[in-house]
This record gives C-alpha cells, sequence and structure tokens, in this order.
C-alpha cells in the first residue's frame, strides 16, 4: 500500500461533541489512530465516527519531502496526537520497485545521508515523540526497499535500517520512534527473521494489512486470516515489544460494518497496543467512513471499554515513548 499527505463552525461543533465523548473513554488500551491524505480529511471522518484520533499517519517519500514536517506535527499535536510517518525512500510520483537511486546500498554507502542528517536534526529540534516508520512492507516484492529487486541482496535491508537509525542518534534525535513494519505474511513473501534490524533497533513492531473483499481472488477474509499469523511472528522477534496495526482497511461489502466490529473487538482482545485506519479511498474505498453504517460500528467499538483516544496529549506520548 503507498500512499501521500496537509473547517467550518459546523465542524468544529462535531469536534467538540467528538472531544466530550473522547472524555469519558477509558484511559487504558489500545490507540486509537487515522492514516489520512489531509487534516480536513481527518476532521470529517472524526466527525462521522464521533471519535478522536490519537495517532495521525501521513506519508513522506524522499523524493518530495526533503524536510521533516513540522507545521504539521505541531498541527496533530494541537489536537491531542502524536504524528505517525511512513518514511519512505523512493519516488512514490513515479511508482514502481526499480528505482537504483534508493536501493539500499546507497542508503547504506551514505548517498542520501544529506537527507536523512537534514531529517534528523530537525526531529532532533523538534523535541516531542514522533513515530517513524522508515521503509514499511519491506517483506512485499513491489517497493524499491524489497529484498531480490532494485538491486537488493538479503541483508540489505538490515543494514541500511540501521545505518539511519544511526545518524539519528548522533544528531541526538532520541525523541525519533522507531515503527519496525512488514506487511501481513503471505506466500512469496520474505521471511521476517531476514529483514529484522534486532531488537535493540526497533522500539515498536506493527503489522499492515487489509480485507480486500470480492476485489481480489482470495476474497474475504477475517481478523485472523490477515493478521494472526504475522502477529504472532513479530512478537516472537521483539518480545515485549509494543505492537501495532499501522494500517488496515475493508473494501466496500454489506458486511463490512460487522467486520468493523469484530475486527476493532479482535484487535483490542489480542492486545495490541495501536491501531491505525486506513482512512482512503485508493485502490478502493477503505475508509471508516465509508458509509453511516460503518461510522455507526466503529463509533459503537470505540465506546467499548479499552480504547484510547486522541485529546490528552501527555498521556500518548508517554505510551508511544514507553519502550525507549
Amino acid at each position: 500500500m503507498l500512499k501521500i499527505l496537509v473547517t467550518t463552525a459546523l465542524a468544529i461543533a462535531m469536534l467538540a461533541c467528538v472531544t466530550t465523548e473522547a472524555e469519558t473513554t477509558p484511559r487504558s488500551g489500545p490507540l486509537f489512530g487515522l492514516n489520512v491524505p489531509s487534516l480536513g480529511v481527518l476532521d470529517d471522518a472524526e466527525a462521522a465516527i464521533g471519535a478522536r484520533a490519537a495517532i495521525v499517519g501521513t506519508f513522506a517519500d524522499w523524493a518530495h519531502t526533503p524536510d521533516f514536517p513540522r507545521a504539521l506535527a505541531d498541527r496533530v499535536n494541537a489536537r491531542g496526537a502524536v504524528l505517525l510517518i511512513s518514511w519512505e525512500p523512493w519516488d512514490s510520483a513515479r511508482g514502481g520497485a526499480e528505482q537504483p537511486t534508493y536501493a539500499l546500498d546507497r542508503i547504506v554507502a551514505g548517498d542520501h545521508d544529506a537527507l536523512i542528517d537534514r531529517w534528523a536534526a530537525q526531529v532532533a529540534d523538534y523535541d516531542r515523540p514522533v513515530m517513524l516508520r522508515f521503509a514499511a512492507e519491506m517483506n512485499g516484492d513491489w517497493l524499491p526497499w524489497s529484498t531480490g529487486v532494485n538491486g537488493n541482496d538479503a541483508g540489505d535491508y538490515v543494514a541500511a535500517w540501521r545505518h539511519v537509525r544511526e545518524r539519528f542518534r548522533r544528531a541526538g534525535a532520541a525523541n525519533a520512534v522507531w515503527v519496525w513494519n512488514p506487511i501481513a505474511a503471505y506466500d512469496g513473501a520474505t521471511p521476517l527473521p531476514q529483514v529484522f534490524p534486532g531488537t535493540d533497533a526497533v522500539d515498536w513492531v506493527a503489522v499492515d494489512g487489509y480485507n480486500w473483499g470480492a476485489t481480489r481472488a482470495w476474497g474475504w477474509q477475517s481478523y485472523a486470516d490477515i493478521f494472526t499469523p504475522t502477529i504472532g511472528a513479530v512478537r516472537r522477534l521483539a518480545p515485549g515489544a509494543p505492537v501495532m496495526i499501522a494500517e488496515i482497511g475493508c473494501a466496500p461489502d454489506a458486511r463490512k460494518a460487522a467486520w468493523v466490529t469484530s475486527t476493532m473487538n479482535h484487535a483490542r482482545a489480542d492486545g495490541i497496543d495501536a491501531l491505525v485506519w486506513f482512512e482512503f479511498a485508493k485502490e478502493t474505498d477503505w475508509r471508516l467512513s465509508e458509509t453511516p453504517a460503518t461510522a455507526r460500528a466503529a463509533r459503537a467499538a470505540l465506546r467499548s471499554p479499552g480504547w484510547r483516544q486522541g485529546g490528552d496529549l501527555a498521556a500518548i506520548e508517554r505510551i508511544v515513548s514507553r519502550s525507549r
């Protein structure tokens, strides 16, 4: 899954209502978040589902985002949430896995150190927790940082991860929270141990997964079908690390509202520490706000005990940073 990110009196009134609801939510359990293409979309989604995001996800590629998006981070913080950046070494506008400029060995060789160091210095200056999903879904084969494409060999991903993280350490960017994030395993995926940088180099572990429904040959899938095997695998690789579902969505279907209810309940029962919905209409309409029925299902699930919404920034920052 590849992507991108930036009110009226009515929207403000809706947010005030959402704030009241969020304040009554028990302050324990998983953080709820939304990946969004803009803050306007975030406003609309929060109003539709009656919940505030504690984590706001965005996407930044190396070709078009030379600087850490400080203004966006500040605006997200003002909402009582932490920014989660999918930081991607490629040209997303061009697309495709074959982008030699961004081959992993070029990252390790220092070709992109100027950009990495600029981001590291700017993140250090920001001095608040910011979550970085560096080169996510690396166990697939469709991205320039995947093993076996773009000239990448076994071991190159780990070397690139550790190189980037070391540059941040040198810059004093201890507030960066590193999220290691494969996609849900599938036949032919790179085995996770081959791309795991080590427990000393990751703060959170995460999994991306989608219910593609009728849009793919394998059809409708449950939470257990999509997530359970890979969540088990990442927990074995990083015992005790907090676990996130960093991207999740469901294709349109008459069963989608029930799937939202079941999936969010399963994630909470599974001990997931954060769940960040993919609030995009992209390959298909993945959004919680796709229909009134799916929005109602999300609203009801998030009102149940055990979900933590946005608003209390200090508490959210403590949770996000707790593994460090």
